[in-house]
This record gives C-alpha cells, structure tokens and sequence, in this order.
C-alpha cells in the first residue's frame, strides 16, 4: 500500500513538473482559477490572452455553499460589453507598444487608468477619435470600430478582400477593413450573414479577435531559429538543473520566459527539488524541436522529451512532446505558456 501511494506522489510530481503551464508582458500577473470561462465558445481564446498576461480579470466575492462562507473568485465577464478606452487597453497589451506621455489631442478625459494606452495607439495611429474632436472613452465599442484599430494594428498592409456582407455597403467607412479582417480569419461574421457592424461587441468577442489578430499577422515572422533558440533557453536550463548536484535554481529560465510560465517557475524549482531530494531524476531533450506554428507575434514549438524517476525499486519514465508558445514583445521573443502529450 505505501509503495502504491508513493507511486502516485511520484507521478503526481512528475505531471505537475513537466506540465506546468506557464502570462505575458513581463508585467502584472493575475492568478487564480476563473469561474466564467469553462464551458464558453472562446474559453481557448480568453485563456492564451490570460496566459500572455492581456487579459485581466475582476476580484469577485461570492458565497460558496460547501463552504458555507463568502470567497473571492476571479472573472473574466465574457458576456459584458466592452468600451473604447477598456478596448485600447487591451490592444495596447496586445501590442506591446513602447509608451507615450505625449497627451493624445482629445477633448474629452481620457480615464488615468488608461491614458498611457490611448496616447501610445493614438501616436501609432491605430486610434483615432470623433468629428467633434472626441474620443468618447465610456463609449460601448462597436465591431466597426474594432475591425478598423486591428487592421491599423496589422504589420500586413496588403489588401485584401473577403466576403460581402450584405448589411456593409462598399460606401461604408470601414468596408474595406471588415473586408481585409474577414479574409484574414480575424473576425466572422453573424449567423444569418449580417456583420452587424453597428452593434457593440462583448468581452469575448474582442479577446476572439484579438487572438485571431495575434495568430493571424505574419508577414513578418521569424526565423524558426529565433523562436527554437528561446526556447531552447529553457530547456537547457532544466536539463543542467537535472544534472547538477546542488539544489535547484531556475532562474536561468527568467531571460527567456514571461507570463504564466514565468510566474510559475518557482513551481518547477520547488516540484524538482522534490523529486531530486526523493531519488534519481534524468531528463533528456531531443534537440532540435519544431516549429509548429509562427506569426509576428506568435509561435508554437515542440521537443520531443523523456524523463524519469527513480526511488528505491520504483521507477517512473515519460516520453513528451513539449508545447512551447511564445509572444513577441518588443524585439525579443518568449515563452509565456507550455503543455505537453505523452509519446506512446
């Protein structure tokens, strides 16, 4: 019974070490499990923008029945809508833009809160405001108004059209770049066909296209030896932690990771400490990995890995495909979450 039981402490250690997660920005974390994105449509999208640190969610106090007392959750609302000013906040995160103090030529306020990130996309020129000379910050975004920053947003400037929607007329302000979104697979439109271009959008709805906007900007990708070298930052930093005789420290990882990953290393510091305090640790990387996907922004690699454990006369192996994804920020690429699938 007790070599059953450390058994599964074992692998237990082993899944938490060699599938740590890891969320962007080299800012602010926010932790926490989130309680109203589970069974959503953009649950995959909402989580990588929390990952990569973009998104943020809200502190939430709730009464928990098992409990029986009041706790904090957090939330992401996927279902609220979303104004101007909270849309050029996310769209400053997503762009990693460099900061401006230069006052933004409005006449309306600009909340503190977001100043910085109204003054920096309007001095890229990806917002503009109103006739009148307004920004009108607490304004509900509309889909038009979204589709028309990312597409100024784009490092692609090539045009390109898609479908027509039969409520956006060629005359239409923003005709072309809901075209250009469209065939890029930035945005979709409604299921009886309609953009609906007018109508304001939800807070699921522009982390969708925000993501998508990330996924799909790639006429100036990298090199897949950029991205594998970052990568291999980690891993070399894991396998020499494995290797040596002293405690562990991953600190070497931080140069090369941001985000969720980073937030977590001192997990893995922790979970491999455990494992060598405890018995006999390998961990072999197949050099080089993959590039599985890439964009201006973004990138997936994969090394296939294998690992073991060994106590006593109980020994524990797995063979890995590691999932690395990276995000651009600024100049420099890292890895900002992970996930891996045994190998058979």
């Amino acid at each position: 019974m007790k070599k059953f039981l450390a058994i599964v402490v074992i692998v237990s250690v082993m899944v938490t070490l060699f599938s740590l997660p890891a969320m962007a920005n080299k800012t602010e974390h926010l932790t926490g499990d989130f309680t109203d994105i589970e069974d959503h449509w953009a649950y995959e999208q909402m989580s990588e923008l929390i990952a990569m640190g973009i998104l943020k969610g809200y502190t939430e106090t709730v009464w928990d029945a098992d409990l029986g007392e009041r706790v904090e959750v957090q939330t992401v609302r996927p279902d609220q809508k979303i104004t101007r000013v909270e849309f050029a906040v996310l769209l400053f995160q997503a762009l990693n833009l460099d900061s401006e103090t230069e006052e933004a030529p409005f006449s309306d306020q600009i909340p503190d809160w977001a100043s910085e990130a109204v003054n920096s996309l309007h001095k890229a020129g990806i917002v503009g405001g109103y006739p009148d000379g307004t920004f009108k910050p607490n304004n509900n975004i509309n889909r038009a108004e979204i589709v028309s920053m990312l597409v100024r947003a784009l490092n692609d400037k090539s045009e390109q059209s898609g479908k027509d929607f039969p409520d956006v007329k060629s005359s239409y302000w923003a005709y072309d770049s809901i075209q250009k979104a469209y065939s890029m697979g930035i945005v979709k439109g409604m299921p009886d066909g309609n953009f609906m271009p007018a109508n304001g959008a939800k807070r699921s709805e522009v982390m969708a296209m925000i993501y998508q906007f990330l996924l799909k900007d790639s006429s100036q990708a990298p090199d897949d030896d950029i991205v594998l070298s970052r990568t291999e930052g980690v891993l070399k930093s894991f396998e020499s932690a494995v290797e040596s005789s002293d405690a562990v420290d991953l600190s070497s990882q931080l140069p090369f990771t941001t985000g969720e990953y980073e937030l977590l290393v001192p997990d893995g510091q922790a979970a491999l400490n455990e494992l060598k305090n405890n018995g006999t640790l390998t961990y072999e990387v197949n050099y080089p990995g993959k590039v599985v996907r890439k964009s201006d922004r973004l990138a997936e690699v994969v090394f296939e890995t294998k690992a073991s454990f060994t106590m006593d006369d109980i020994s524990v192996e797995r063979s890995l495909k590691e999932h690395y994804y990276l995000m651009k920020i600024r100049e420099q690429w890292y890895v900002y979450s992970s996930m891996d699938e045994e190998l058979l």
